[in-house]
């Protein structure tokens, strides 16, 4: 995804860009004309500072997990320098899942119901109020990470303590599932004005615990239209998003259903790019200084599929 993006924002030859790196992670990336690649080993938050401080923007790559999203955004927004992507605000709002859910409720945005999870509760809480299946995720976890499915009663104890070991520390949510397909899209916000790019098919496979392997783009369905809606209520549900935007959704034999909404470059931005007749990296750039070009103006060719694996997204499709 990262080396994607800099292709990307390289083929404008209108900025110097400097990117930070920890070489134990990634070894391979090189500097290149236009690119400074600055290795900040063990001296990660003294180098962002210095780097910050240095630029005019700063577009983040990070999970919200642990609050690393937000604290980074937060940091760029104290300098006053320009994010390329949403507020702090927007961030920690999208990664505590259970606000989400309060979030979207409010605009009568289908999602699940969802419940918090306390140490003190009584389990059978779940069956009670959600019915079964039902999913059990930590409340900032993203690409299903600590993901679970709990099919039955019998099965509680043993997947609840299961879904606190994958995710220590964190607090636990628990959602009904929702049955049909697993899908995202992607789009631009320049925080008010929503422009969908995408609708992808996601592959999630799993039994008893849900795994992300990547998906295809474009993907055609006939609730597509419905799904790009959902893109322009989720904006007016979490005020400060900005730049690129997913949303995980299931479509439903009558519906779509928000699950998450991811504040920032997804993994789906492989994919996009490769069947996007525009430079994504030039859409971005502009949503965030507050220009969208018209929806018709959006042009899609040949396909693309793209997978998981560790840490590698592999891109596999056509361009004609």
């Amino acid at each position: 995804m990262l080396e994607a993006l800099l292709a990307d924002l390289l083929s404008l030859q209108k900025h110097q860009i400097s990117v930070q790196v920890d070489r134990r992670r990634l070894p391979r990336l090189r500097a290149r004309p236009g690119l400074q690649v600055v290795d900040s080993g063990s001296n990660y938050d003294q180098c962002f500072a210095q780097m910050v401080k240095e630029s005019d923007a700063a577009f983040l790559i990070a999970p919200e997990t642990d609050g690393q999203l937000e604290a980074i955004t937060a940091a760029v927004e104290r300098c006053g320098k320009l994010v390329v992507g949403s507020s702090a605000a927007a961030v920690k709002a999208a990664a505590d899942k259970m606000l989400t859910y309060r979030l979207l409720k409010a605009r009568d945005i289908p999602t699940p119901t969802t419940i918090r999870l306390r140490p003190a509760d009584d389990l059978a809480l779940i069956g009670r109020r959600l019915g079964y299946p039902a999913v059990v995720k930590p409340i900032d976890g993203v690409g299903c990470h600590g993901v679970f499915i709990i099919r039955q009663s019998s099965e509680l104890e043993q997947t609840i303590a299961a879904a606190r070991r994958t995710a220590p520390g964190a607090a636990l949510l628990a959602q009904p599932y929702i049955d049909g397909v697993h899908a995202s899209v992607s789009f631009l916000t320049d925080g008010s004005r929503s422009l969908p790019l995408t609708l992808n098919l996601q592959e999630i496979r799993g039994r008893s615990r849900l795994r992300y392997h990547g998906g295809s783009v474009p993907f055609d369905h006939p609730l597509r239209a419905l799904a790009f809606r959902r893109a322009e209520e989720v904006v007016q549900a979490i005020p400060g998003l900005k730049g690129y935007v997913g949303i995980d959704l299931v479509l439903t034999d009558h519906d779509a259903v928000v699950i998450e909404v991811n504040p920032r470059l997804t993994t789906s931005y492989v994919g996009v790019r490769q069947v996007l007749r525009h430079n994504p990296a030039a859409l971005i750039l502009d949503a965030v200084t507050g220009t969208l070009p018209d929806y018709n103006a959006i042009r899609l060719v040949g396909s693309a599929r793209f997978t998981t694996r560790s840490r590698n997204v592999r891109v596999m499709g056509s361009r004609q």
